[in-house]
């Protein structure tokens, strides 16, 4: 079975990876691990989890038991929030207790061996956790997605029609929306392209305009 979904487990024991891969194949997903070494810096972590395409991060709290990193999972979650605010990303750990205190939303917070505990009603809290993980990456494609198709909507009115005042604003409102999803790479919506300027002239530059609506489309 192919998986449907590709999610990303920071976690510095490697076994850990390993066994929720294992776990969680069965159910469509695909679960990748992150390179650690000694001392290794936040941004060299974050760096291989933004380039590392998922739909979804699992986060480890107790990511310095074994002195390889000197931070925990809630530097990580607050990174993640602060650039993918959005992002579907959860901690799921085996020290919940250690990781209340330095998280700010407990809704976020899930117990590995809860959820996986042998015993009569496994198969139906893992059921309960595997929706709860599609469901939130679903509502977050849904959500890109519908934005992009609104976008793509009024400047493809823009091209043909043109806007009015209260349109381009709502294009300008939705491009910042886009771009404000990632902080971490190119923004989803060219700023060059979404500008007052460039409404006000997506007749006079309609091949860059229905370049950029294909992307838009094509871009998952």
């Amino acid at each position: 079975m192919s998986a449907l979904y590709k999610i990303g487990y920071i976690d510095e024991d490697i076994r850990q990876v390993k066994l929720y891969k294992r776990k969680l194949r069965e159910y469509g997903f695909e679960v990748i691990g992150y390179k650690f070494y000694k001392n290794m810096p936040l941004d060299n972590l974050m760096e291989q989890v933004y380039q590392s395409g998922i739909d979804l991060l699992m986060i480890d709290y107790k990511l310095n038991e074994t002195n390889i990193i000197p931070f925990n999972g809630d530097v990580v979650e607050t990174t993640i929030y602060e650039n993918k605010p959005l992002f579907p990303h959860i901690i799921f750990t085996n020290k919940v207790d250690q990781a209340e205190p330095h998280v700010d939303d407990w809704k976020i917070i899930f117990d590995k061996e809860e959820i996986f505990t042998e015993g009569e009603n496994d198969i139906l809290r893992v059921k309960k956790f595997v929706t709860m993980l599609e469901r939130s990456i679903q509502q977050y494609r849904n959500y890109v997605s519908k934005k992009k198709e609104e976008l793509g909507k009024l400047l493809e009115k823009g091209i043909n029609e043109g806007l009015n005042a209260a349109e381009k604003n709502e294009a300008l409102v939705l491009q910042n929306e886009l771009s404000n999803l990632d902080k971490t790479k190119i923004h989803e919506v060219p700023m060059q392209l979404v500008s007052v300027e460039k409404i006000e002239n997506l007749s006079k530059t309609r091949k860059e305009a229905e370049e950029f609506l294909k992307a838009l489309i094509e871009e998952e």
